[in-house]
C-alpha cells in the first residue's frame, strides 16, 4: 500500500485546496517500511490530510454496506480522486485480471503453431486445473511473469454527488485503464488510525463506522450464518480500549520475535493475567438470534479461560472469564484464534456491542452528525458495570528496577508514554497482512528521547519478514505508514523523499520535500531547517542570556555574570558564545579603565 496523488472535488476540505493534485513520493524498496512523515509547526495542516484519507477510505467502507442509503453513498458535497499501488497475492491478480489473462492465453494460441486446433475454451480449463503442472511451459511463463507483478495502480474517482469509478492498471499490463466492478479488491486490507488525543477529528469516521457496522449487524437478513462482525471490515480506530485487546492478543499469540520488541522496552517479562466480563442479559437476548459467530468467539474464550463463572450483579447476569496465563493456556488459545490480530478483532467485535447503551436516537445523530462535529464528545459514557464487555484486571511482571527482581503490578499502572508505545508499535506488530494503510497522529508525543530516536527502527522492525544472517532486516511487509510528528529524531531516521515539511500560505496548506538530505542530520540542522528553531535552548534561558550580557557596565557586573553563568546555567552553544562576548567586554572595560 502506497499513496500516489490525492485530489478533493468540491469544496476545500479544511485547509486542504479543493481542485488541486497532491503527489507524494513513491519507493519500492523491500528492506525499509514505507513511511511518509509530515512535520512542521502546530496549525501547519498536516493532521488534515490524515483526516482526509479517514473521510475518503470511511466513505468507500461505507459504500459496500448494505444498511446505508443510495443518497449516502452518492454524498453530493464530497469528492475526490485517489491514486494509490497495493500489493495482491496472485489469486486476487487472477480475477482483476482475468480478461488480461485471458488475452494473453488468446494471443498465445492464435500465435502458437503447436497447438492450432485445439479449442480456447478446452486449452484454458487446461491450463487453470494444470497450472502447477505446466510450469515449464511457454505460457505458463508468459502469465507467471504477468501475475509476479503484483504491484496494482489503482484509481478511484468519485464525483461530487455521483457514485465511485475504480479502475486499474497493472504496471505490466498491455490495456490501458479500464473501470471495474470487483472494487473490494482494490481496496487495502485494512486502514489502521491512531491519534494521540488531540484531533479528535480524524476519529469521527472511525467511530461513525463503528455504528454503522452496528447497524448492518443489527439487520439480520443481511448477515450471513457464522459471518464475523469484524471479519470484513477495514477500518479500525485504536482508542484506549484497543490498547488492552492490543497488549493481551500480543503477549498471547504476537510473533515472539516481533512480541519481545515491546517486552524489551517496555521491561515486561509477562503477562500474567486478565478478566473478561460479559453481561450475558443484554448480549444473548439480542446478539444470539442475529449470528452464531458470536456465541462460538464465547465458547471459545471459555475454553481457553482458567476459570469461568456466572454472577447475578442486581438484574442483570455477569458471565466472568478469568486467565491465569501459562503455556497450556496459550497453546488453547493458538489453536482457537489461531494469530494476535485474529484475537484483537473477536475483542474488537465485542466492544462494538457496547453501543446497545446508546439509544437509537442518538446511534442516529451520531450517524448523520456532521463532519466538524467532534463525535467523541457527543457519545456517553457508560457505567462500566453496564457494559456488554470489558477487559479489566489485566496483571503484569515487570522489571521496576534494574538489576532487581520482577514485580507483578496493573497494566493500568503503566505510564502514558508506556500505554502509547504498545498502542502504536504493537499494533504493527500484530497486522501481518500485506496491503495495509496506518494514519498515525502523532504517535511519539509521550515518547522519551531514547524511545523517539529508535522510533524508526522499532518500526521496522515490528514489520520486518525476515533478515540476514547479522539480523539486518532484508524484506519488510507492503504497507504504509503514515505518521505527524514534532520530533527531529523520527525526521533524521526518514529519508527527504519521505519527509514532507508543511506550512500555510493565505491559510491553505502547501508541503515540499526538504532540499538536503535529512537521513542522519544533527537535531539542531532539523530543528532550524524544518521546524525554524535555530536556538539550541529554550525562550527564557535565551531571554536572560540576552539581558545579563545588555546590563554590564562595569567590570564587577562582568563577574558577577560569569559567576551566575557557571553556577545557574548548563552548557549550550548559545552559552559558550557568550563567553566569547564577554571576553570583547571585558577588553573594552579595561581599556576604559573601568
Amino acid at each position: 500500500m502506497k499513496i500516489k496523488s490525492v485530489k478533493i472535488l468540491g469544496d476545500n476540505f479544511r485547509s486542504l485546496a479543493a481542485n488541486k493534485l497532491y503527489e507524494f513520493n513513491v519507493s519500492f524498496r523491500q528492506d525499509r517500511l514505507s513511511t511518509k512523515v509530515f512535520a512542521g509547526l502546530n496549525g501547519s495542516g498536516k493532521s488534515n490530510f490524515l483526516e482526509l484519507f479517514s473521510e475518503i477510505f470511511y466513505f468507500l467502507e461505507i459504500y459496500h454496506l448494505d444498511t446505508v442509503s443510495d443518497e449516502e453513498k452518492s454524498s453530493k458535497n464530497f469528492g475526490f480522486e485517489i491514486e494509490y499501488f497495493l500489493t495482491k497475492t496472485v489469486e486476487d491478480i487472477k480475477e482483476i485480471f482475468e480478461d488480461d489473462i485471458n488475452y494473453l492465453i488468446e494471443d498465445f494460441i492464435n500465435n502458437n503453431s503447436k497447438i492450432t486446433g485445439l479449442q480456447k475454451e478446452d486449452f484454458e480449463v487446461k491450463y487453470y486445473k494444470e497450472i502447477d503442472d505446466l510450469e515449464k511451459s511457454e505460457l505458463q511463463k508468459i502469465v507467471s511473469e504477468f501475475l509476479n507483478k503484483n504491484q496494482i495502480q489503482i484509481k478511484i474517482s468519485k464525483p461530487l454527488g455521483k457514485n465511485p469509478e475504480f479502475s486499474i492498471r497493472n504496471i505490466d499490463s498491455k490495456k490501458s485503464d479500464r473501470t471495474v466492478l470487483k472494487s473490494n479488491l482494490l481496496l487495502p486490507k485494512k486502514i489502521i488510525a491512531y491519534t494521540s488525543g488531540q484531533n479528535e477529528l480524524m476519529s469521527n469516521p472511525y467511530y461513525k463506522l463503528k455504528y454503522h457496522y452496528f447497524k448492518a449487524f443489527e439487520n439480520k437478513g443481511k448477515i450471513e450464518k457464522g459471518e464475523e462482525l469484524a471479519e470484513n471490515h477495514r477500518l479500525f480506530f485504536l482508542d484506549y480500549n484497543a490498547n488492552f485487546s492490543i497488549f493481551i492478543a500480543n503477549m498471547l499469540l504476537g510473533e515472539k520475535k516481533k512480541a519481545n520488541i515491546l517486552k524489551k522496552v517496555l521491561q515486561i517479562e509477562n503477562l500474567v493475567s486478565f478478566r473478561i466480563t460479559l453481561n450475558t442479559d443484554d448480549l444473548f437476548k439480542k446478539v444470539l438470534p442475529v449470528s452464531e459467530s458470536i456465541a462460538e468467539n464465547i465458547e471459545k474464550l471459555k475454553c481457553c479461560a482458567s476459570l469461568w463463572k456466572e454472577k447475578k450483579l442486581g438484574k442483570y447476569n455477569l458471565l466472568i472469564l478469568d486467565f491465569s496465563i501459562n503455556d497450556a493456556i496459550k497453546d488453547t488459545f493458538q489453536f482457537h484464534f489461531r494469530n494476535a490480530f485474529s484475537l484483537f478483532k473477536v475483542f474488537y467485535e465485542l466492544e462494538i456491542f457496547n453501543l446497545y447503551l446508546v439509544n437509537s436516537t442518538t446511534r442516529r445523530q451520531i450517524l448523520n452528525a456532521n463532519k466538524t462535529l467532534n463525535i467523541s464528545d457527543e457519545m456517553p459514557k457508560p457505567d462500566p458495570s453496564r457494559m456488554v464487555f470489558r477487559i479489566e484486571k489485566i496483571v503484569i511482571s515487570k522489571i521496576i528496577e534494574k538489576g532487581k527482581s520482577e514485580k507483578d503490578i496493573y497494566y493500568k499502572s503503566l505510564s502514558d508514554g508506556e500505554h502509547q508505545f504498545n498502542e502504536v508499535v504493537g499494533t504493527v506488530v500484530m497486522m501481518q497482512d500485506e496491503g495495509c494503510l496506518f494514519l498515525m497522529d502523532e504517535p511519539d508525543t509521550h515518547f522519551n528521547p531514547q524511545w523517539r530516536a529508535k522510533f524508526i527502527k522499532t518500526l521496522n522492525l515490528a514489520a520486518a519478514n525476515s533478515y540476514d544472517r547479522e539480523g539486518n532486516i532484508t524484506k519488510v511487509r507492503n504497507q504504509e505508514l503514515i505518521l505527524t510528528t514534532h520530533s527531529p529524531f523520527v525526521i533524521s531516521d526518514s529519508f527527504s523523499q519521505d519527509v514532507y515539511k508543511f506550512e500555510k500560505v493565505n491559510g491553505l496548506v502547501q508541503f515540499t520535500n526538504p532540499e538536503f538530505q535529512v537521513y542522519g542530520s544533527s537535531v539542531s540542522i532539523i530543528l532550524d531547517e524544518i521546524f525554524e528553531k535555530s536556538e539550541g535552548i529554550s525562550e527564557m534561558a535565551k531571554r536572560e542570556l540576552k539581558d545579563m550580557v545588555e546590563k554590564i557596565t562595569t567590570t564587577d557586573e562582568l563577574r558577577n555574570v560569569v559567576e551566575r553563568l557557571n553556577k545557574d546555567f548548563g552548557d549550550s552553544v548559545e552559552k559558550f558564545d557568550l563567553f566569547s562576548k564577554l571576553r570583547n567586554i571585558k577588553d573594552e572595560l579595561e581599556k576604559r579603565g573601568e
